[in-house]
């Protein structure tokens, strides 16, 4: 089976399992398989589910890391031609098929590394496969994020915080507005407020997303009650502390109530970085032009920054695409991102 053939077959299997954050394990027996097709030394699972490929008993340690969950919504699985679709085939079993390709590519070449391909959990929910292995430990000299770049080598991902606001009022008839007070109209006033504030459009500017409201209960009545929640956005050059209590001050004058979900640090490393050197390298191989860009989004890379500072994310598929329902990604793109990954690997066993 050519590396085409292969790429194919394994993004379908991948993606013909519908997996939303908590259905990980219905990919354990597929990538199971996978690894005694592909030689792998060793498959594992760990305690919340992370799944693991490895190959290579000293040296170096590198972790390939992409994630098993997809965000809810099924989408039909289909080929037309060189191009797959289906829910996750960008974010991100297209990575995770161009990671465990890539590294089971010339593999009896590299002796002097140890070589981790992990299918993490619940990156799309609560981050927490990621950061179990940050809490138990886990030690890795290099790590490359499996997420859709485009085949470019992401060196920074903007940070997040997830509010929830909540809102309370006397309620009243909506014939008589003047007379109540609604906890729509509350909503409405924190949500103007914050979005002038945070309306950036680039990756150096802070933005703001609302994504849930929920309010009222009646079509005549002034809702008693509501809430909203939304996601911001920050680089790393601002202070999660500042835009909080900036966040604290607006909410207090409207007189709506805050709970702060999650708090998410942004992260950014050097293009001298060894792995983004070994990345671009790795590319170059290919006589193709590298491309070093900055996500205006968050993934595992913000927390797994802390095990090791030589780290970057790459891999096929176009990120506009993720989290819709046209998510596609060319046979092609995972082929050439598998041997950007197998060249990267050849370059840092040599360190």
């Amino acid at each position: 089976m050519n590396v085409e053939e292969l790429a194919k077959k394994l993004i379908l299997d991948l993606v013909s399992e519908y997996t939303p954050p908590g259905h990980e394990y219905k990919l354990a027996p597929i990538i199971r398989g996978w690894a005694d097709e592909l030689g792998y030394d060793e498959f594992y699972t760990d305690e919340v589910g992370n799944i693991f490929l490895r190959y290579g008993s000293h040296g170096r340690t590198i972790l390939l890391a992409s994630h098993l969950d997809t965000v809810p919504g099924k989408v039909d699985v289909k080929v037309v031609q060189d191009t797959v679709y289906g829910r996750g085939v960008i974010d991100a079993k297209g990575p995770l098929t161009a990671f465990i390709v890539g590294a089971a590519l010339d593999r009896s070449r590299m002796s002097n590394c140890k070589v981790y391909v992990g299918g993490l959990v619940r990156e799309e929910d609560d981050g927490l496969g990621a950061k179990y292995l940050v809490e138990k430990d886990f030690r890795s000299d290099h790590i490359i994020i499996g997420e859709p770049t485009n085949l470019g080598i992401a060196i920074a991902y903007r940070g997040s915080i997830l509010i929830k606001v909540s809102a309370n009022a006397i309620g009243g008839h909506s014939s008589a507005p003047y007379i109540g007070s609604s906890a729509l109209d509350k909503l409405i006033e924190f949500i103007n407020i914050v979005k002038s504030r945070f309306n950036g459009e680039s990756f150096d500017e802070v933005s703001c997303a609302f994504t849930m409201l929920k309010a009222g209960d009646w079509p005549s009545s002034l809702p008693r009650e509501g809430e909203a929640y939304a996601n911001i956005r920050y680089p790393p050059k601002y202070s999660s502390d500042n835009i909080i209590e900036e966040i604290k001050d607006i909410a207090q004058k409207v007189g709506v109530g805050l709970e702060f979900l999650s708090v998410e640090k942004p992260v950014e490393v050097s293009v001298n970085t060894e792995v983004v050197r070994a990345l671009v390298r790795g590319v170059l191989r290919l006589n193709l032009k590298p491309r070093i860009v900055k996500k205006t989004g968050t993934s595992d890379m913000n927390t797994l920054a802390v095990i090791s500072k030589s780290i970057a994310a790459f891999g096929p598929g176009d990120s506009r695409l993720a989290h819709t329902d046209y998510e596609k990604i060319k046979i092609g793109d995972i082929v050439t991102a598998s041997n950007v990954v197998s060249n990267a690997l050849m370059e840092l066993s040599r360190l």
